[in-house]
């Protein structure tokens, strides 16, 4: 499963690099490129949709045919390279199938590894999907160099390839209900919700994540003017700062890949501290490289919540609800995120870089009390369930 995702994320940001770099050149405006960007996000609002497919279906088949049709996507856009329209419609669709795979990578992961290693797990599984931060655009830029537009996203058709192979060793993951007690689809995309409404750990962990994501987002709309105007970095000094955000994350991750005793909702809560703390001191950086250890620290706490998110649920939720509560967590830091990117903009026109940083992490902070007051105090520890409230 490590060895899949890790290539298939890998291939992403080789994509989305050599399609960004494409737009650029080819259309010349940041619409174009706001507009990919916009149609690779979309999709995910279908994440509570998404978690019912993955609750009623074998997870290893879902998974090897949501690479497969990827690997249909990118094969045709590299083949076509089609005119802005065509190339919003692949790239919608291609998000689209990885929002259906994503609550059933998820939700797989207590299948396959005992109760007391799903921390460590997804420790490790956060590292593949940090990869993509770290290595995709590196790799994408030198495709697009060397081999051009094409070639770059060739090589994204075959990751996806070769992750769909990978993936044939996972065991096969069967739905836990049968045919025949289902209800209807739109009748368990209801029940999905409400359980999430109803189920104390599934509840606060998508409150937090919602108000978390609207407020530390803002600060990527800021982060390029305060790097370039309030601190004076050139295009290499932004490109800096903004992957020690990445780097961060990759750290956290590998360090609790070896964490089974580590309480989820601990680190859950450090997390959000360390991710408040990287986002102040980033708005009080006097220097680049202060900025760039505060963006360590944040991407840090980043890397530590999304760990600790993965295993809060697994471990509170049953087998047969995974998929869908998955499909609303990641829903709710998709509008979250949309909300900090809408608001972002005229916060930053109306005040100042440091202004906004301050404001992000003012919100962050109310939302770390916030999770300590909702999320139970059981929540996460092994054999525990702490049920609907």
């Amino acid at each position: 499963m490590w060895t899949a995702r890790a290539i298939s994320f890998i291939g992403d940001g080789i994509a989305i690099t050599a399609l960004v770099l494409h737009l650029e050149s080819a259309e010349g405006t940041g619409t174009a490129v706001g507009a990919l960007l916009l149609a690779q996000a979309l999709p995910h609002l279908v994440g509570p949709l998404a978690g019912v497919v993955a609750d009623r279906t074998d997870q290893r088949r879902l998974m090897i045919g949501c690479d497969l049709g990827r690997l249909v996507v990118f094969a045709t856009a590299a083949w076509l390279l089609p005119a802005l329209p065509g190339l919003l419609a692949l790239v919608a669709t291609a998000s689209i199938l990885d929002t259906v795979f994503a609550p059933a990578g998820r939700s797989a992961v207590p299948a396959l590894v005992d109760e007391m290693d799903l921390l460590s797990a997804n420790a490790w599984l956060g590292t593949a999907l940090n990869l993509q931060v770290a290595v995709g655009p590196l790799l994408g830029g030198l495709f697009v160099a060397t081999l051009g537009v094409r070639g770059a996203l060739t090589a994204d058709a075959a990751s996806f390839l070769l992750s769909a192979v990978v993936l044939l060793g996972v065991p096969k993951l069967p739905p836990h209900t049968a045919p025949s007690d289902r209800s209807s689809f739109l009748v368990d995309t209801r029940e999905g919700l409400a359980y999430v409404r109803r189920h104390a750990v599934a509840r606060a962990v998508v409150v937090t994540l919602f108000l978390g994501v609207a407020f530390a987002g803002i600060d990527n709309v800021a982060l390029v003017f305060l790097s370039r105007d309030v601190l004076g970095a050139g295009p290499v000094g932004f490109g800096v700062i903004a992957a020690a955000f990445g780097v961060g994350m990759l750290a956290a991750s590998i360090a609790l890949s070896g964490g089974r005793s580590r309480s989820p909702r601990k680190l859950f809560m450090v997390g959000w501290v360390f991710t408040t703390a990287g986002t102040l001191l980033t708005g009080l950086a006097p220097f680049v490289c202060l900025a760039v250890i505060a963006q360590t620290t944040g991407g840090a706490g980043n890397g530590a919540c999304n760990v600790a998110t993965d295993t809060l649920v697994q471990r509170s939720v049953p087998r047969e609800m995974l998929g869908r509560v998955f499909g609303v967590t990641s829903t709710a830091a998709f509008v979250g995120g949309g909300i900090a990117y809408a608001a972002g903009g005229p916060l930053l026109d109306a005040t100042s870089p440091r202004f906004v940083f301050l404001i992000a992490a003012a919100g962050v902070a109310g939302v770390v009390g916030l999770g300590h007051l909702l999320l139970p105090r059981d929540a996460g520890r092994p054999g525990v369930e702490p049920g609907l409230r």
